[in-house]
């Protein structure tokens, strides 16, 4: 397994950017850093553009090409160990999952971090 980087600080302003509902800014802030990346942590950050760029979609009404990009999301995040920079990724996966058999009634899913582990 990859080791696990510390997540920059473009990170932390493309988690607030998506929990605020910005997923397009988020999945622009997200864009290099997913560039940069290698192994997990690029998956990681290319799961998460997905899952962005999907929720955006359904803000446009566009639901069908939201759909094929939240499985593209849910099959990257499928490979990365939970938690990753801070994110219980299987709980995300799953609020995707919740999200999209039911975005009336469904919450929107957020991106919650762990706060970090104090290393002594």
């Amino acid at each position: 397994m990859d080791e696990e980087v510390i997540p920059s600080v473009e990170y932390h302003r493309a988690v607030a950017l998506f929990n605020a509902g910005e997923y397009f800014a988020a999945h622009e802030v997200l864009e290099p850093l997913w560039r940069r990346a290698t192994g997990t942590e690029r998956l990681f950050y290319h799961g998460l553009i997905q899952a962005a760029v999907a929720l955006h979609h359904v803000r446009r009404g566009n639901l069908r090409g939201a759909r094929r990009l939240v499985e593209r999301a849910l099959a990257r995040l499928a490979d990365v160990p939970t938690p990753f920079h801070g994110l219980d990724v299987a709980d995300f996966a799953e609020q995707l999952r919740r999200f999209f058999e039911d975005p009336a009634r469904a919450p929107v899913p957020r991106l919650t971090l762990a706060p970090p582990i104090e290393r002594t």
